[in-house]
């Protein structure tokens, strides 16, 4: 069940339930962590070469995860804020 602007009022913590959420430039990918051990389904992404950080960091904290979380990269580009960003309409967070 979806959570309502009411409902995230009352609980914030469960708003992140099985939310889909995308980390643009997650760096050592704590932000997404956190939002994956709320519940939340993450991709964490950054540049290739902090890949094996973030996959290394998702491996330590595993173990706190309730929601799912994966590390992508190597065909990133900087994100110019300028840039017109299309989605699908699936993402919850961005």
């Amino acid at each position: 069940m979806a959570a309502t602007p009411e409902s995230s009022l009352e609980d914030p913590l469960r708003s992140f339930v099985r939310r889909s959420v995308l980390e643009l430039g997650s760096g050592t990918g704590a932000v997404g962590l956190m939002a994956a051990t709320l519940g939340a389904d993450v991709v964490v992404t950054d540049l290739e070469e902090l890949q094996d950080l973030l996959k290394m960091n998702i491996n330590m904290n595993k173990h706190l995860v309730t929601g799912s979380v994966q590390a992508k990269g190597g065909r990133n580009r900087r994100l110019s804020f300028s840039t017109r960003l299309h989605t699908d309409g699936r993402l919850h967070i961005l």
